[in-house]
């Protein structure tokens, strides 16, 4: 072998072991409060103190209100109350249910299942229990050729809003009578939009568009409109059911956008999420805003590290916003190794994404299989991995 070709395969290695390093050196916690910047003046019934009331500028035609909101530790209870919602997020990103061979999974995602089962969420894949108008987005199975020629039935159970990569799994809660437990009956949607089109990437990176239009944006308000009027149609077919909403990273920020147009969707839960231009949230009252419940384990990538120039994610880009609502932080430590193995039982990493992975644990950490083992390790859950 040529001397050269010798030192590259040993340099390759050490250079890529030295940037990973800077990644993690030049890694700062984030701080403990969000600062979130509202780009249009508050309503005139908004509720704000004349002393919080931001100076006009001039040269500016638009106002700027700060809030600050301080993050805080999850609690037994909280962790309870959310754990479902992130089991449904989680559930929602996956293109069928229960369709892998590999034993691990198949486990992995039946015990996850068997505990929404216990707490009396029922995933719906019966075209009928959805309203009709919306049936025909609606796929409940689909057929899977293998390998053998043989075929088998996949469960899907997802709702397709119109002209967009956005699925929705349905789940029911129906109160029992003869139980005491205080529950309610509530319908929640479980949002997949992680495989985002441009449209939706708008919530992210661009203001809301002021008029309809043909660009991209508008094609995002339509969507944001079409699962509005999904919630709407559910909440005609189930009047006795509240109507919630759920995502995990991108599909959080959705949640956050359909919170802003849809009076019927009452709560939205969200995991390691995203957060979007402030005029998509504009006007928006308080009091919706509180009932935004972000949770986020720390040190994942978009709340606990900041991105370092050599890192392998600089490509990505740092997302411009924050999450405007205040989040619940999941402990990680010492859970890396564990959270590695479930991420790649789901997972084909380049060996280089591996490599990294590894060496900082940033990604991993905002996987949607990290956001269920933080919360089963905080409950002490004994479910497989």
């Amino acid at each position: 072998m040529h001397p050269n070709s010798i030192r590259l395969i040993i340099a390759v290695p050490l250079l890529l072991s030295i940037l990973s390093l800077f990644a993690i050196a030049d890694a700062t916690p984030q701080a403990s409060g969000i600062t979130a910047e509202w780009t249009a003046p508050p309503p005139a019934n908004s509720g704000m103190e004349p002393e919080q009331t931001p100076e006009s500028n001039e040269n500016d035609q638009q106002q700027t209100v700060q809030k600050r909101t301080v993050d805080y530790r999850a609690t037994t209870e909280l962790l309870l109350e959310r754990y479902p919602y992130a089991l449904m997020s989680y559930f929602s990103e996956m293109d069928a249910i229960l369709t892998s061979d590999d034993p691990e999974k198949q486990i992995f995602a039946i015990f996850r299942l068997s505990y929404l089962g216990s707490r009396q969420f029922l995933f719906v894949a019966d075209p009928e229990a959805i309203p009709e108008q919306w049936q025909p987005h609606f796929t409940s199975t689909a057929e899977e050729k293998r390998k053998s020629g043989q075929t088998r039935h996949q469960i899907i159970g997802q709702v397709t809003i119109p002209d967009s990569n956005i699925k929705v799994r349905v789940f029911k809660l129906t109160e029992d009578p003869s139980s005491n437990a205080q529950t309610k009956s509530k319908i929640v949607l479980a949002l997949a939009g992680e495989k985002s089109d441009e449209a939706v990437q708008c919530l992210v990176t661009q203001s809301k568009p002021a008029h309809p239009g043909s660009s991209p944006c508008s094609l995002a308000v339509k969507q944001l409109q079409d699962i509005s009027d999904l919630a709407d149609s559910l909440k005609d077919m189930y009047p006795d059911h509240s109507v919630e909403i759920t995502g995990y990273s991108f599909s959080g920020a959705i949640a956050q956008a359909a919170m802003s147009i849809s009076e019927t969707i009452e709560q939205a839960y969200i995991f390691n999420s995203y957060g979007i231009h402030p005029s998509w949230l504009a006007g928006m009252p308080d009091s919706r805003l509180a009932r935004i419940h972000h949770s986020y384990v720390e040190g994942s990538f978009l709340h606990g590290q900041d991105y370092n120039p050599l890192s392998r994610y600089s490509r990505w880009k740092l997302p411009p916003n924050k999450v405007v609502v205040a989040g619940m932080k999941i402990p990680s430590s010492g859970l890396e190794p564990n959270i590695r193995h479930i991420y790649q039982l789901n997972h084909h990493d380049s060996w280089l994404d591996t490599f990294y992975n590894f060496v900082t644990s940033i990604w991993i950490l905002h996987s949607k299989e990290s956001v269920l083992r933080a919360f089963e390790a905080s409950l002490k859950l004994d479910l497989p991995w």
